[in-house]
């Protein structure tokens, strides 16, 4: 096992509990300076962790890649203490935000800058309602009140929550705006003027929920030091979601249900193709069903969520990309296993698959990964794994503790 390795050339006792990856890494490299090991010696350790860890810990640290790496045994940790969400969301915090660095003291000065706050994610369809919530519970959870009413214009006594979509009081692009106190939730994979107005303001700081966009803004062609604006929380899972009333009590049973696979989403020409793929499916799988394809329909959605062996989860425009926390989060507390296209995001990726039961595989493979679980899943070896899965999604995040337990 990956981490025996690790604690026998560490010289420590066995460690119980997930290390983090950039850890275990990290305290190679170190411990080999002090005791003069060749770079020979450390290659089938770092090897075993899978991914690329070629040069030194500082070329590891903050580095992403798309391939998926080695995951601790089931014996590692457990789901439902030091592999829960609410431990995953502090192993994100630590890695982006550890005590001292910029971006720790930024947030700090942001939240101490004022008593209340003022949350509006913007949207359509109250996309990011279930998102709002969770947010509001953390910045309460540090002592914050929430302003009832819009602040006004060049209001320096509220601190402002926001989005790209935010029709904002006062706007981040407005230099009279710019020091009013605000947290900006990134939610996009892409970064617009507004991301680098906030870094340049002393009293902005930027909330992503991808690793992969924090790898991005460490090598930004504008900002050189973006990065330093940047904190990671899983801030886009949604917990309950915005279809939580659709939830059944208990999941049905994965061999029980009537729909093999499905997919609800904008369909790009990268997601076309699946659709393509999943034709196919049925024509080799008579009298199965398969459902890829927009719907804004929640009721339409849930049904066939709470019906469904596999939820497909596959990126927009690019291979290369986060994960897609908002739609996992909706569709996970069905009891559907996910089997998804592989995220470049690496925190937590053990944590999804062991806890979540994800499936993680190449795009050009999806629907065939699909179809191998639901093999499983016919053969009843997926049974009672649905009650697992949501169980665990449901204990999810405990924000009001989040920033009490960083500042602590």
């Amino acid at each position: 096992m990956v981490y025996d390795k690790v604690e026998r050339f560490l010289g420590l006792e066995p460690v119980y509990g997930r290390i983090p990856r950039i850890v275990v890494v990290a305290s190679i490299f170190i411990v080999a300076a002090l005791r003069g090991d060749s770079r020979n010696n450390l290659d089938p350790i770092l090897a075993s962790l899978g991914g690329n860890h070629t040069g030194n810990a500082a070329d590891y640290i903050g580095a992403s890649t798309n391939s998926g790496g080695s995951s601790p045994s089931s014996s590692s940790y457990n789901c439902f203490s030091n592999g829960s969400l609410h431990e995953l969301a502090l192993d994100m915090f630590h890695y982006s935000s550890p005590p001292g660095s910029k971006s720790y003291t930024k947030l700090k000065r942001v939240l101490d800058s004022n008593t209340e706050f003022y949350i509006d994610l913007g949207g359509d369809k109250g996309i990011f309602t279930r998102n709002t919530e969770s947010i509001t519970r953390m910045l309460r959870g540090y002592g914050l009140q929430k302003a009832r009413r819009v602040p006004s214009y060049q209001n320096n006594n509220v601190t402002l929550v926001e989005t790209l979509f935010t029709r904002s009081p006062c706007t981040i692009g407005d230099e009279k705006c710019r020091n009013v106190p605000r947290i900006f939730i990134q939610t996009e994979q892409y970064f617009k003027p507004h991301i680098y107005a906030c870094h340049e303001s002393p009293d902005c700081i930027i909330i992503d929920f991808a690793e992969f966009n924090y790898v991005k803004a460490q090598h930004d062609g504008i900002a050189a030091d973006l990065f330093e604006s940047f904190v990671l929380l899983p801030i886009m899972h949604q917990n309950p979601s915005r279809i939580s009333e659709y939830e059944p009590p208990i999941p049905v049973t994965l061999s029980n249900r009537t729909v093999d696979i499905s997919f609800f989403g904008e369909m790009t020409n990268r997601r076309k193709f699946f659709a393509q793929e999943g034709g196919k499916y049925k024509e080799s799988h008579p009298g199965r069903h398969v459902v890829i394809q927009k719907n804004h329909r929640i009721a339409f959605v849930a049904h066939h969520y709470k019906e469904s062996k596999v939820c497909l989860l596959a990126h927009s425009y690019n291979s290369k990309s986060g994960g897609e926390y908002h739609r996992l989060s909706e569709f996970a507390r069905f009891g559907c296993v996910p089997v998804m296209e592989h995220f470049s995001d690496r925190i937590g990726l053990d944590v999804y698959e062991q806890c979540a039961e994800a499936v993680f595989e190449n795009s050009t493979n999806l629907i065939g990964a699909a179809a191998d679980v639901i093999a499983k899943i016919d053969e009843g070896l997926y049974d009672g794994r649905e009650r697992r899965m949501v169980d665990w999604w449901k204990t999810g995040v405990h924000w009001e503790r989040i920033l009490p337990t960083v500042f602590g």
